[in-house]
């Protein structure tokens, strides 16, 4: 029986789409070292031996062979190794999407890091995925990459649900989603706490609180971030001009949206479309 915490995933992943950067099967060298930083994409690793260290959103994660980690974009993330002669070896790939893990992930309390059931799905999914990266040619190559990572994902969520606790809140977060909802199918238009409240019949006031206190942020907070989330999507995998990407994510002008752009990523809207455009291609500093 489907539960209301299933139902909140399904309609989170309803509309999914996924761009992959990079695939791969690699050791990892006896410095792979990177200080807390904050991608604006997703992770996804296997681990086949070796061992080592990673921070998810504040978690310690310490990986053993036969566990995969689902590191979301956006939030804070390390790794190091813990013995040089012990390092990784993984299956890993980095990938964009469009809509937001990170809140998938905080509102359902899934875990970032578990041990998985069959490992050999988990490695045929990776193998499809890899060959189909590294193929050149191929009118498919971009169904069949698609095809794989969603596999990965859907093996990684469908098993994170039956380890997450079991809990109570089914009403808590079918308000969230209803909430949730709501913003994304208005990003267009200005919306109001009132407006949001309504939609679960809280007071605005409480409605605050009960907001921040689930997502650890207010409600403007998070709006702000889809928007941004949105816009940067928009920008990497459409044609839309950088007016039409304003208006898409209810900036009525296209100078405010470029100096938040601006503000938020460090770049303005059409420097970060020429700079996605160029490192496409995967590079060194994506290989970790």
């Amino acid at each position: 029986m489907e539960t209301q915490n299933d139902t909140l995933i399904s309609q989170f992943l309803a509309d999914l789409k996924t761009e992959l950067v990079i695939a791969l099967l690699s050791k990892c060298k006896p410095n792979w070292t990177k200080g807390l930083f904050t991608p604006t994409y997703s992770k996804i690793y296997y681990i086949e031996s070796g061992q080592g260290k990673m921070t998810v959103g504040g978690q310690e994660l310490f990986p053993q062979p036969g566990q995969m980690v689902f590191a979301p974009a956006g939030l804070p993330q390390s790794f190091s190794t813990t013995d040089p002669e012990r390092t990784y070896q993984k299956y890993w790939c980095h990938f964009n999407s469009n809509v937001s893990f990170m809140n998938l992930f905080t509102l359902c309390k899934l875990p970032y890091c578990l041990t998985i059931d069959d490992p050999t799905l988990v490695i045929a999914a990776f193998e499809r995925l890899i060959t189909a990266f590294k193929s050149q040619h191929g009118p498919a190559k971009s169904i069949r990459i698609q095809a794989a990572l969603l596999d990965l994902i859907s093996c990684y969520i469908e098993q994170a649900v039956l380890e997450k606790p079991k809990s109570s809140s089914t009403l808590t977060s079918s308000k969230l989603s209803t909430v949730l909802q709501y913003i994304d199918m208005n990003l267009t238009k200005d919306m109001s706490i009132a407006e949001l409240a309504e939609q679960v019949h809280h007071h605005p006031n409480y409605f605050i609180r009960f907001f921040k206190n689930h997502l650890g942020v207010t409600p403007m907070t998070y709006i702000y971030e889809r928007r941004m989330e949105k816009a940067k999507q928009l920008i990497m995998s459409s044609d839309m001009t950088i007016g039409e990407v304003a208006s898409e994510t209810g900036f009525h002008d296209i100078f405010h949206f470029s100096k938040t752009f601006k503000k938020r990523l460090g770049v303005a809207p059409t420097e970060f479309r020429s700079l996605y455009s160029e490192l496409h291609s995967p590079k060194e500093q994506l290989l970790k």
